[in-house]
């Protein structure tokens, strides 16, 4: 599990001044490449392994508005299931107070063979495995 601070950019909300959903979506995925990064799977790695992270289906379930300028940090979890990988990652404010929850789906395609494929061992080994998030 990861975790990593960020602040509400003027990309990140709508007029209101809100954050808007696409944006809790890309802040979770952003911080499961951050995740792989730190155990030695950079974007160039991964496409040297003609690995690629498919998105798949998500839940998003918003607590509390994340306000433009505010600090927050989202925190990662994860688990694997069959051969997709479910995340879940919580988006805290500078209160501790949970905001908002995503619940994203991802699996891993090969772009030599075309295919879904299952996890990589040597990446599969870096997430938690079993029915725990």
């Amino acid at each position: 599990m990861i975790c990593k601070n960020y602040v509400v950019t003027g990309e990140d909300v709508n007029d209101f001044m809100v954050m808007e959903s696409a944006s809790y979506i890309a802040y979770t995925v952003r911080l499961l490449y951050h995740f792989l990064f730190c155990h030695g799977f950079s974007k160039e790695k991964l496409n040297t392994l003609h690995l690629v992270l498919q998105e798949g289906n998500h839940v998003l379930v918003c607590h509390k508005d994340l306000m433009f300028t505010e600090h927050f940090f989202v925190e990662l979890k994860h688990c694997y299931i069959a051969e997709k990988i479910n995340i879940k990652s919580s988006f805290f404010n500078s209160k501790n107070e949970c905001c908002a929850e995503v619940t994203k789906e991802v699996t891993w395609f090969d772009s030599l063979r075309g295919e879904v494929i299952d996890a990589p061992k040597q990446i599969l080994r870096h997430f938690n495995t079993g029915s725990g998030a």
